[in-house]
């Protein structure tokens, strides 16, 4: 049996893709979990926005000066629960503002506040070990709507 040149084991580049792959596997795990992540948050966010103008909406088509923050706040509410959305840490207020940055302008202003959750939970690990965790930061989403109200 013929012996192949030196040559040609050192060059020898079988399992060379492999290797690459192992090396920026969990780059690109990281990379596909945080636009995911962006996309929950951003998501969210979204419905929060549409939360508030609901809710806005709803209490400046109202007669009744008294009645309107909690028909506002129903009206949030309600919307928020079609949405099947986590409501863990929802904070939520709509309220008549009657001289509006002293314009003299009556405005309904509603507002919603809600820490965003990361689908990983707890403390992230940055060794192997587990020597040295990480807790993920929180990321407060807020949302408000400002409408001028014509009836009151």
């Amino acid at each position: 049996m013929k012996q192949p040149p030196p040559k040609t084991i050192v060059r020898d580049d079988r399992g060379q893709s492999l290797v690459e792959f192992a090396l920026t596997l969990p780059m690109l795990l990281v990379v596909m979990f945080m636009i995911t992540e962006f996309g929950r948050a951003l998501y969210q966010y979204n419905v929060l926005v549409q939360a508030t103008r609901e809710a806005a909406r709803a209490a400046v088509v109202e007669q009744d000066l008294d009645d309107a923050p909690g028909i506002g706040t129903t009206r949030m509410d309600n919307f928020l629960d079609g949405t099947g959305m986590e409501r863990i840490g929802l904070e939520r207020e709509v309220v008549i503002v009657p001289n509006f940055n002293e314009s003299g302008t009556t405005v309904v202003r509603a507002t919603v506040t809600m820490p965003f959750r990361w689908i990983l939970q707890g403390d992230m690990p940055t060794n192997a070990d587990m020597s040295a965790p990480v807790a993920p930061t929180g990321l407060m989403l807020s949302a408000e709507t400002i409408m001028r109200a014509e009836t009151f």
